[in-house]
């Protein structure tokens, strides 16, 4: 194939083989697949109103590796529920608008990064003895 490449001039740039399992979007869709089929149930012409109860499960659920869930690691926060924003509308307005308490708050979530980032080498770093554990001991 290589020789078929060279003689017409063609440029070959090999790729890796398609691996499902390390695109975060397939990981996603995997995840959302079960979840959308337990609340649709047998209405299945429904399933698109189901995607913001579903997506909001999920960005506030807690990853076992991280110890956080998805909605801190991408707004530094965690989500409200329509109950916290209807019931405490006057803390919503003093907490997100308040300018001087952002450091303190940045600092926090700087801290707390660094112990996620630590969760995250732990559990490599378990699942890595654990591969050697394994291929160690085939023959």
């Amino acid at each position: 194939m290589q020789q078929l490449c060279y003689v017409l001039n063609i440029n070959q740039s090999l790729i890796p083989v398609y691996h499902p399992q390390a695109n975060p979007v397939e990981r996603k869709n995997r995840d959302l697949k079960p979840r959308l089929s337990m609340i649709v149930c047998n209405n299945h012409t429904l399933w698109n109103e189901q995607l913001p109860a579903i997506r909001f499960a999920m960005n506030t659920a807690k990853c076992e590796t991280t110890g956080c869930t998805a909605a801190y690691l991408n707004f530094a926060r965690e989500l409200r529920t329509l109950d916290d924003v209807t019931t405490d509308l006057r803390s919503v307005i003093h907490n997100d608008n308040f300018v001087p308490e952002f450091t303190p708050y940045l600092k926090r979530f700087e801290r707390n990064m660094s112990q996620i980032k630590e969760n995250i080498e732990k559990k490599s770093r378990s699942s890595k003895s654990i591969c050697r554990q394994i291929t160690s001991t085939k023959p």
